[in-house]
């Protein structure tokens, strides 16, 4: 399991099958789904079908990379997942899913997870704040943090991190001998996102805007 941050309670990006797709649509020429399923009661996609074209434009390589891809689904709303991947050996292909959001757009992430993404926060221009919460077991407190997200924020987020996070398992996947194996897991998905978040960065903010701004 893919433990990378919570929001409101444990919220992570967690590897799992999902099952089933709403509003499937497909391109002959891209060669995978899009599909959007129904955020669902208190969530909302803060990504649409249209921002995925738009973002997989941006990414080196992406006819390369995303050999294998079977569909990337934006999944109904799930308070500890925010994405994951899944390989399915028998077909030979990867999916991506990407989770709604609470409506209200923040998350409370905890002291390590911050200090490992504060790149990425403060890339983004986030607003935070430091607090000390209950332990879960009611025999201390433990330091968190409350991020808050404007919509923006939150499309940049998904987009130029839990989905190239999303891709770094899928092309570690297919970089194996068997392509049905994680051989890097978590490390090699971490780098290849932070790596394919320099390079695309510039032209994000040309095509999407400055989150920080907006």
């Amino acid at each position: 399991m893919n433990r990378l941050y919570k929001r409101k309670s444990a919220f992570k990006v967690a590897r799992g099958h999902v099952e089933g797709a709403d509003n499937r649509t497909k391109s002959a020429t891209l060669g995978y789904t899009i599909d959007s399923k129904r955020p669902g009661r208190g969530f909302r996609h803060v990504v649409r079908k249209r921002d995925i074209h738009d973002f997989t434009d941006m990414i080196p390589g992406w006819d390369d990379l995303s050999v294998g891809i079977e569909s990337i689904i934006l999944c109904a709303g799930d308070d500890y997942a925010a994405g994951h991947y899944d390989h399915f050996t028998r077909e030979g292909t990867g999916s991506i899913y990407l989770y709604a959001w609470d409506e209200d757009l923040w998350m409370d992430v905890e002291q390590e997870y911050f200090q490992l993404h504060k790149w990425i926060f403060d890339a983004l221009g986030l607003v935070y704040e430091e607090k000390q919460v209950q332990e879960p077991d009611g025999r201390g407190q433990c330091t968190e943090w409350g991020c808050f997200f404007s919509e923006s924020q939150a499309r940049a987020f998904m987009l130029t991190y839990v989905f190239l996070h999303e891709l770094g398992h899928h092309v570690d996947t297919f970089r194996s001998k068997n392509r049905d194996t994680c051989i890097g897991g978590e490390q090699f998905a971490e780098e290849f996102s932070k790596k394919m978040f320099k390079e695309i960065w510039p032209v994000y903010v040309e095509r999407f805007g400055n989150p920080e701004r907006q």
